[in-house]
């Protein structure tokens, strides 16, 4: 498959962490900016909804792009979110981002 490798873009990520000590928290946001290498991945750094008096940062890197045969890709996400809140806890959270995007 060709790519392009000066082809700038970014992805759009969303979802909800893992319900833990009576709440869960959304989060919304992007990745940021990567080329289009085969193997290319993106950071993400995302703070999570205010809730039960605190909010968590989403952070980390996608896994390698995954193709559609229409030559466009999206990247998986998993991991935990930073240790907030009066009880110190993390979340859990995984998902897949949008499409590609173009910057």
């Amino acid at each position: 498959m060709m790519h392009n490798h000066e082809w700038i873009h970014f992805h759009c990520m969303e979802g909800l962490t893992s319900f833990n000590f009576g709440h869960c928290h959304s989060f919304r946001g992007r990745t940021d900016n990567a080329n289009d290498d085969e193997d290319h991945v993106h950071y993400f750094s995302i703070y999570t909804s205010f809730n039960e008096g605190h909010s968590h940062l989403v952070y980390g890197y996608t896994s390698k792009p995954i193709y559609l045969p229409n030559g466009r890709h999206y990247h998986l996400f998993s991991g935990r979110t930073s240790e907030d809140g009066q009880n110190c806890h993390y979340h859990e959270y995984q998902g897949a981002t949008s499409l590609d995007f173009p910057y």
